[in-house]
């Protein structure tokens, strides 16, 4: 698909190839993109999939909308574009390219009131959106540890809730660690290491008893624990962490911001070093 305007880029983040809805009706439309995306990504069928409304996006050739996937109250949403024929889906983000990308990036993430590890001067930081039941997010935790050491002093870590639709305990695990938080901003970390380093014997039957868990080895306060995981009471601050990973166009877990520049997924450690050391010169 060509576009008229040099002035932005479209990041294809799903589609490689054409999709042929054939269709001019918006709610046709819909149903064959909910379609589509079922079975291309999988989605099981409790898993709910709404279209937004289809409206004009300001780039030539495209109107935009957004996909909610949701289960219950868990719900992820994502910006999608639709060509003005019907054929054509790109799921992503519009880029401006009179604005510099890492400033633009940097200046929709907020660092104050999250965790964060690492030296408070630190030239470069990392900011990571995690679900704490996703096995990328865990196999990326070992990565982040190594980092932390290699480049001690030098490096920081901003930890942001992203826990996906389909992950039945990881916004449970999410406002469970946010408690913690609440109370003592060390404790955090200790839920954090534990929630990936034990990932594998956490179900959803069993995780309010390894958050209380956490809570006691910790030494917080166990009811105002308690109370706070009943009622979900840091749900908000996850509901925040995952509004902002959508501002900067986050679609999947891990994802990272490292002093503006996106990094996707569980890569290879040399990913990050090449990027840091390029950022310490």
């Amino acid at each position: 698909m060509r576009l008229k305007s040099a002035a932005v880029a479209i990041a294809v983040l799903l589609l490689s190839s054409a999709v042929a809805f054939g269709s001019n009706n918006e709610s046709g439309l819909k149903e064959k993109i909910a379609v589509y995306m079922r079975k291309a990504f999988n989605i099981p069928p409790n898993v709910k999939i709404a279209i937004g409304s289809i409206t004009p996006s300001g780039v030539p050739g495209l109107d935009k909308s957004v996909v909610n996937v949701s289960i219950g109250e868990r719900k992820q949403t994502q910006d999608i574009y639709i060509s003005h024929n019907g054929k054509y889906l790109i799921l992503g983000k519009v880029y401006n390219l009179n604005e510099d990308p890492l400033k633009e990036t940097w200046s929709k993430i907020t660092l104050k009131g999250s965790p964060v590890r690492g030296a408070e001067g630190a030239k470069v930081t990392v900011v990571e959106f995690t679900d704490f039941e996703c096995p990328f997010c865990g196999r990326a935790y070992s990565t982040v540890e190594d980092l932390l050491l290699k480049y001690a002093g030098k490096v920081k870590l901003v930890y942001k809730s992203y826990p996906l639709p389909m992950h039945p305990w990881a916004m449970k695990a999410a406002i469970g660690a946010d408690c913690a938080y609440e109370q003592n901003h060390t404790a955090f970390w200790y839920f954090y290491d534990h929630l990936f380093q034990e990932q594998g014997s956490i179900t959803p039957e069993n995780v309010d008893d390894k958050l209380k868990g956490y809570a006691k080895d910790t030494k917080l306060n166990a009811g105002r624990f308690d109370t706070c995981l009943e009622k979900e009471q840091t749900k908000p601050m996850v509901e925040r962490d995952v509004q902002e990973g959508n501002n900067v166009g986050v679609s999947a877990t891990p994802t990272f911001v490292i002093n503006g520049r996106i990094v996707q997924g569980a890569q290879p450690e040399e990913a990050f070093v090449q990027i840091i050391n390029e950022l310490l010169k």
